[in-house]
């Protein structure tokens, strides 16, 4: 389980899953580098959008 600093409890299952499909599509649409990895884009989003995932 990975928890945020913001206090949100999201499962690694659940973050695994939207990183996969970020990198799919940058893939998909030829995106450039990004500064910050899949995963980490994946977390800060779960954490702004404060989506209840268990």
């Amino acid at each position: 389980m990975l928890v945020y600093p913001s206090g949100i409890d999201l499962s690694s299952s659940t973050l695994r899953f939207l990183a996969r499909h970020l990198r799919q599509r940058h893939r998909e649409i030829g995106s450039r580098w990004r500064r910050l990895a899949a995963g980490r884009q994946a977390l800060l989003t779960l954490a702004h959008l404060d989506i209840p995932l268990n």
